[in-house]
C-alpha cells in the first residue's frame, strides 16, 4: 500500500470518529485484498455507514478534509442497490465512497457481503461491529433450459433488430446494439462456461476468466463507426455467440432454443 493511501485511510477514520452520524468506515476492495491486490492505477474503496445518505450523496463540501477535488459526481454501486461518491483528488488520489444506510448492515444484500468476503478492513465503527455474514466465494451456478431459453432468445432477437437498425442508416444505435447490448450476453455465456471458476463480478477480470480462445474470438466482434464494419462485427458477434451456445448446451445437457441458421440466414439478407 502507498503511504499517501495510509496517510488518507488515518485521516478519513480519524474523520469518522468526529462524525455523529457516522457509524462505520471500511475499507474494501483492492487495497484490502490480498487476491488481486492494488496496483499503481488502483484507486480506493471506502464504505460509509452513516445515519443519512443524503447528506454525503447530494453535498460534496465534507471532502475538503481529504483534499481538493478535481473531479467528484454520484453513481451506483456496482454491486448491492447503494450509491456512491466517486472523486478524483488534485492530488491524483482516486476514492470511491459507497455511502451506505448504517441500517443495512444488518442484512447486506448477497452481492455485497460477497465483495466483503474478498477482503476487508474497519478503519473505524463506534460499536455497531461491522461484521459481514460469511458468505463463500462461488462459482456461477449451472444455466438451466430455461435460463438458456431466455438468453438465446433475447440474443438472436437483438442481432436481427440491430442489423435492421443499421440497414435503415442508424449506424450508431447498430453499433451500440453491437457492442454493448449483444456483448453483455456472450459475457453471461462466458460465465456459465467457466464453471468452477471465480467470475467475480459484471466485468472485471473477464480476460482471466472468460478463456483464451473467447477473448482472442472477441475483438473482431467490435466495429468501428462505420456501417460497413458494423456489418461485419454483427455477424462476428452471432458466430461467436452461437459457437458458445452450441458449447453450453452440450457441456450442461441443454438443447439450443433457437434456429441460429435461420436467423443468420436473415441477418445476411437484411444488413446492407
Amino acid at each position: 500500500m502507498e503511504s499517501r493511501v495510509g496517510e488518507f485511510l488515518d485521516d478519513v477514520a480519524a474523520w469518522g470518529r468526529e462524525q455523529g452520524d457516522v457509524h462505520g468506515v471500511v475499507l474494501l476492495g483492492s487495497q484490502a485484498r490480498a487476491d488481486v491486490p492494488a496496483d499503481e492505477l488502483s484507486d480506493v474503496d471506502v464504505v460509509l455507514f452513516v445515519d443519512e445518505p443524503e447528506r454525503y450523496l447530494r453535498d460534496h463540501t465534507w471532502l475538503a478534509p481529504f483534499g481538493e477535488p478535481l473531479l467528484s459526481h454520484i453513481e451506483a454501486t456496482a454491486v448491492g442497490g447503494f450509491e456512491e461518491r466517486r472523486v478524483l483528488f488534485r492530488d491524483g488520489l482516486e476514492v470511491d465512497f459507497a455511502i451506505v444506510p448504517a441500517a443495512a448492515l444488518a442484512d447486506l444484500p448477497p452481492a455485497a457481503a460477497e465483495v466483503f468476503a474478498r477482503g476487508f478492513r474497519v478503519l473505524y465503527d463506534d460499536g455497531i461491529k461491522v461484521e459481514p455474514p460469511e458468505i463463500p466465494l462461488r462459482a456461477p451456478l449451472a444455466p438451466t433450459q430455461a435460463q438458456l431459453d431466455e438468453l438465446a432468445n433475447e440474443f438472436w432477437y437483438h442481432l436481427l433488430w440491430g442489423a435492421k437498425k443499421l440497414r435503415r442508416g442508424e449506424v450508431l444505435l447498430a453499433k451500440q446494439v453491437c457492442d454493448c447490448t449483444l456483448k453483455r450476453r456472450i459475457v453471461e455465456l462466458a460465465r456459465w462456461r467457466a464453471q468452477e471458476t471465480d467470475t467475480w463480478h459484471d466485468l472485471r477480470f473477464f480476460e482471466h476468466w472468460a478463456g483464451k480462445d473467447v477473448v482472442e474470438a472477441l475483438g473482431p466482434t467490435f466495429a468501428s463507426y462505420d456501417a460497413a464494419e458494423v456489418a461485419r462485427a454483427l455477424r462476428a458477434t452471432g458466430e461467436l455467440f452461437g459457437r458458445l451456445e452450441a458449447e453450453v448446451a452440450s457441456r450442461f445437457g441443454l438443447t439450443s432454443p433457437v434456429d441460429r441458421a435461420e436467423i443468420l440466414h436473415r441477418v445476411d439478407v437484411t444488413l446492407p
